[in-house]
């Protein structure tokens, strides 16, 4: 097992805060993780696993490290890393990262993070043990974070849609809460 692994062992919730500072690398490009949201189990009416066990949220009852990517709205590809254990649905949302030389306004969404990083369909299911998408941990200690309700989940009504369960670094620019 490794250290991400191990890290990944946990509810989302508590990973979520904690994967700040950690770092995504595919291919020749490495990204520091500056925002994330929690989804936690069948309870939360904000996880897709709330619909049930599904050809779509099957990859949300995997094994901690597999990535659940999924088409938001038609159009944007938004990267999960599941936690947890096996049959716990419990992902964490990647939200925005930084890159050395990259404008933080490029990859301060889901959506551009995956394009960022060229991820899509084809990386969904995939465990981050094949090597293709790493996570490896913070190179220097996380900066001071904040947290704040989930964004676009107000369909999920109270107490789901108000779940402080999203963290990102302060500082970064991330898109604000509408609620």
């Amino acid at each position: 097992m490794t250290a991400a692994d191990a890290f990944l062992c946990r509810p989302a919730p508590l990973v979520a805060p904690d994967l700040l500072g950690w770092r995504l690398a595919i291919g020749g490009l490495e990204a520091r993780i500056t925002e994330t949201e929690a989804y936690h189990q069948v309870t939360d009416l904000a996880c897709h696993a709330s619909r049930g066990r599904t050809r779509r949220t099957e990859v949300l009852f995997a094994r901690p490290g597999t990535l659940y990517v999924y088409r938001c709205y038609g159009i944007h590809w938004l990267l999960n890393l599941v936690c947890d254990q096996v049959d716990v649905p419990s992902a964490v949302l990647i939200r925005a990262v930084a890159m050395p030389g990259v404008d933080p306004r490029l990859s301060n969404g889901p959506g551009k993070v995956t394009r960022l990083l060229g991820l899509g369909q084809r990386h969904h299911g995939i465990h981050l043990s094949t090597g293709e998408v790493r996570l490896l941990p913070p190179s220097v200690p996380s900066a001071r974070h904040r947290c704040g309700p989930r964004i676009g989940v107000d369909y999920a009504g109270a107490p789901w849609a108000l779940k402080r369960w999203r963290w990102w670094e302060a500082g970064f620019p991330v898109v604000p809460h509408r609620g």
